[in-house]
């Protein structure tokens, strides 16, 4: 191992890991520094673990299929939870190991410990049994990621507290659960709850669900856990979750205390930005510990980047493309510094949830026109055949017919948005979907119908104000006597 290398990586989550990848595949020196795992959050309490965990509670309860058949095969939740936890650690280790596989093929060195930047591009790491090494680099990408946020008045002490790094230490089952957070993890990890039996109250400081996510979509979401038993407790804020008399206490913002088995706090995320030296190398950080970058993520500091949650907290997926275009600028390369301006997101609920480009409350505020096509994914071939609905909704311009935004609420949805994001990053109009031939039975196929279904609605709407138009004509020509044109 040497001393000095091209690029020094402190991170190898998702974001350290594409940028180690890419400047090696061009024959650049990289070390990565970790210390923890290779792989990130995305391999060892988030990500991964988190969808294994929900598709090994689905499959072994029978949980999606018993509104299709009318039986549960359900096995006891007592023997379900060794299987889901030896699942979920089969994931992690195999996903882990790919990744220190990748930077062994790759000719990527690897460190584990903590990195602290000194002066002139030179970072000293520290092994866990507390031997320091200096090694210097040409440049340096901070992505050291995330964790969750921990609040005051929260007692994150107590054993049956848990936040989202912690849960899969979960000690017994328990008879209720209190889950604080209505975003993307929040409403995953109630899905999961409830599909093993376990009763789930899920509080919000928003008014709904999934904030980000299109409103009409959110709402299907809202009402799908609602039917479930999911109790919603919404724009009301967690103020202090303690143990009184024996028992958990958690005090809301409207005074509603609710006496869990169990709390999960899953309300944001913290940068991991401390004690690596920033602010003695001159870089730059926001009141939340962010790290100030520029569109190339270039930091304060020249030859030094950052990427990923270290800038802003965000999808794994956005993380890779940050390490991407820090990578190739810095490897003064000529493509790749570009980011999608696109990306989609998924939440791994009950049906899945996914979303790319605008949604409608967006394309509102803007005073663009707008029409929207919607299909319910139960009227497809293979909504029939799995017995389930859903929503594939296509938002485009009224003028130019140009794609905006794709939403979808049904089985798999995450791979269902992936036709819409090429379209929209194309630029391309949504009738291009009409001369698709798609594979049926497919989900798919509902870009089909959605779009029939929008251009139906485009057309009556102009049909409609066209005849508005003549019918005014009509009326001024009687008032003056003139005749109407044609």
């Amino acid at each position: 191992m040497d001393n000095s290398y091209d690029l020094v990586v402190i991170g190898a989550g998702p974001a350290g890991e594409v940028a180690a990848e890419l400047a090696a595949a061009f024959g650049r020196t990289v070390l990565v520094v970790e210390r923890s795992t290779p792989g990130g959050v995305v391999t060892t309490t988030g990500g991964a673990p988190t969808k294994a965990l929900r598709e090994a509670a689905l499959y072994l309860t029978g949980y999606r299929q018993e509104e299709v058949y009318g039986v549960r095969a359900a096995a006891p939740l007592e023997a379900v939870m060794p299987t889901l936890r030896a699942r979920i650690e089969q994931v992690r280790d195999q996903l882990q190991e790919a990744v220190a596989h990748r930077f062994v093929a790759r000719g990527i060195a690897y460190l584990q410990g903590t990195a602290h930047l000194d002066a002139a591009l030179s970072v000293r790491v520290t092994s866990p049994d507390g031997q320091a090494r200096e090694v210097t680099a040409r440049t340096v990408l901070v992505a050291t990621g995330s964790r969750p946020t921990h609040y005051p008045g929260i007692a994150y002490d107590d054993p049956d507290v848990y936040d989202s790094d912690e849960i899969y230490s979960l000690r017994t089952v328990p008879k209720d659960i209190v889950i604080v957070g209505g975003g993307p993890i929040g409403v995953e990890f109630a899905t999961v709850f409830t599909a093993l039996g376990i009763p789930a109250t899920l509080i919000s400081n928003s008014d709904r669900l999934l904030p980000n996510i299109d409103g009409e979509v959110a709402r299907l979401v809202a009402d799908e856990f609602q039917r479930r038993g999911v109790r919603l407790v919404l724009g009301t804020g967690a103020e202090g979750v303690r143990r009184v008399d024996g028992g958990l206490r958690v005090t809301l913002s409207t005074g509603t205390v609710p006496d869990p088995d169990a709390v999960l706090v899953c309300a944001g995320r913290t940068p991991n930005t401390e004690g690596l030296g920033l602010e003695q190398a001159g870089v730059r950080t926001d009141a939340r510990g962010r790290i100030l970058v520029d569109r190339y993520f270039r930091t304060t500091v020249p030859g030094i980047y950052a990427a990923g949650d270290a800038v802003e907290v965000g999808l794994a997926s956005g993380a890779m493309q940050q390490g991407r275009a820090a990578a190739a600028h810095a490897c003064g390369l000529f493509f790749g510094v570009e980011i999608d301006q696109t990306a989609s997101s998924a939440v791994y609920g009950l049906p899945e949830v996914a979303s790319v480009g605008a949604t409608e409350e967006q394309v509102q505020a803007s005073g663009a026109p707008y029409t929207v096509g919607r299909c319910d994914l139960a009227t497809t071939a293979r909504g029939a055949i799995a017995g389930h609905g859903g929503l594939l909704k296509l938002i485009f311009r009224t003028d130019n017919r140009k794609l905006l935004g794709v939403h979808c609420f049904g089985d798999i949805a995450s791979d269902v948005v992936g036709l819409g994001h090429v379209v929209l990053q194309l630029g391309g109009r949504v009738e291009l979907f009409l001369t698709l031939a798609l594979n049926t039975p497919t989900y798919s196929y509902a870009y089909h119908d959605a779009t029939v279904d929008g251009l139906t609605r485009l057309t009556e709407r102009m049909s409609t104000a066209a005849s508005g138009e003549i019918d005014t004509t009509m009326a001024r020509s009687q008032q003056d006597g003139s005749r109407p044109p044609g």
